[in-house]
């Protein structure tokens, strides 16, 4: 099958984590036999890819600087919508469509895949009614999230579940919420995300004490790892505020926080407020590449996940199926989807939002119990291979594929609603 997924957020060059998920779906896809477009914004960081995928950027200004539709830069700390991307959206659309449109006559899309409905289930919806096209969308979180909050925007999401085959979601939350803004059961599927466990097998790494020399860790001593984004949404306070009694309770702890963001400066003063900048390292943005390395060079991974102040919510992180692929204990909040992956005392541990104490007991628990560290690394391990992976995801997108495209030309190429 001829497959068209459009996205705003897609890897810019080799190594590069934005939207690594995107292109782990899309490659998936690929080695079930489809043939894989992506249709992604231009950035000034985009570089030729080698690949099986083939990918195509579209211009929407012609000023670098200007640039902001996509690559977790059209909300500022995930929190609300730029100005400028409002002024930018117009031509945004325009040029994203004519794009399309012009690539399908080169290709004969059989389907377009929109992954968020904001900014990209317009695009996706017009084209889709224009060459008779099924469409699917698959929502993310923030896409549901500036829905939510701003009515017009609200407006626009229902009218594009109107012409959607099928709806995918990675959370309950997501599923819920696209209910609320007109999507209807028949068209929803909750699709939870996955990793490649091959990408992550420990028997593949050198021990541990060198990959942290490699990467200049200290190699002594329990390493916790948390990785992305700094914003509000993920909850990094929390993890800073644990610090102090962590270690407390395990003198050779060290916590490493890998990503950047808005959020930084104002962690790094509060893990000097709390006199913990000693332990806390936070190494900034890593190469993707480099994920692997830093999986296997910790002892446990912690997501302190939060619904932040404006209501913006994560759906399924990623980093955690990758830690749970690298044979690691995962330690999160109980919101989201992340209850779905990560299993109370089998895979890791649960704790309450924005609860420090609970979080640092969690981590104390797991850091302090070798035995079941192990355990439940290896619970995680197995379920990624068992389950949560990308070639089951693909499998899950294949059959709605296959199904969208049939009920669709049993209509003659009409939309049901």
């Amino acid at each position: 099958m001829n497959v068209c997924i459009l996205t705003s957020t897609y890897p810019r060059f080799s190594g590069d984590g934005t939207g690594r998920f995107i292109q782990s779906i899309a490659e998936a896809l690929a080695r079930h036999g489809h043939t894989v477009h992506v249709v992604a914004p231009y950035h000034p960081a985009t570089r030729p890819q080698q690949g099986p995928i083939h990918i195509h950027y579209f211009r929407y200004s012609y000023l670098d600087h200007f640039t902001i539709m996509g690559y977790g830069q059209a909300l500022y700390n995930d929190q609300s919508l730029r100005k400028l991307s409002y002024v930018l959206a117009p031509s945004f659309f325009i040029n994203g469509l004519i794009n399309l449109i012009k690539l399908h006559k080169q290709h004969s899309f059989d389907i377009i895949h929109a992954h968020w409905v904001i900014p990209n289930g317009p695009i996706a919806t017009i084209f889709s009614l224009i060459t008779n096209t099924p469409m699917i969308i698959t929502l993310h979180g923030s896409d549901i999230f500036v829905s939510l909050k701003k009515r017009f925007l609200g407006l626009i999401t229902k009218i594009c579940f109107k012409y959607a085959s099928f709806i995918t979601t990675c959370s309950p939350h997501l599923y819920e919420s696209a209910l609320s803004l007109g999507a209807i059961p028949e068209q929803l599927r909750l699709i939870v995300w996955g990793a490649d466990p091959a990408i992550f097998d420990p028997t593949n790494f050198p021990p541990q004490d060198i990959i942290r020399q490699s990467l200049k860790l200290p190699t002594k001593g329990n390493i916790i790892l948390s990785l992305g984004r700094l914003v509000k949404k993920k909850g990094i306070e929390y993890l800073v505020r644990a610090a102090p009694y962590v270690k407390k309770k395990v003198p050779d702890v060290s916590i490493v926080i890998a990503g950047d963001g808005p959020e930084l400066k104002a962690l790094k003063q509060l893990a000097a407020e709390l006199r913990a900048q000693d332990y806390i390292h936070f190494i900034g943005k890593v190469n993707w590449n480099y994920v692997p390395l830093l999986l296997h060079a910790s002892d446990v991974f912690v997501a302190p996940s939060i619904e932040d102040e404006s209501g913006n919510i994560d759906g399924l992180p990623t980093t955690i199926l990758e830690a749970m692929a690298a044979g690691k204990p995962v330690v999160a909040t109980n919101i989201a989807g992340i209850p779905l992956v990560v299993l109370e005392k089998r895979t890791g541990l649960l704790v309450p939002p924005r609860d420090s104490h609970a979080l640092a007991e969690a981590l104390v628990l797991i850091l302090l119990n070798k035995s079941f560290r192990e355990s439940m690394g290896l619970w995680s391990r197995q379920m990624v291979i068992n389950y949560l992976n990308w070639n089951r995801v693909a499998n899950e997108f294949s059959y709605i594929y296959i199904n969208a495209l049939k009920n669709y030309r049993i209509r003659g190429g009409q939309h049901d609603r």
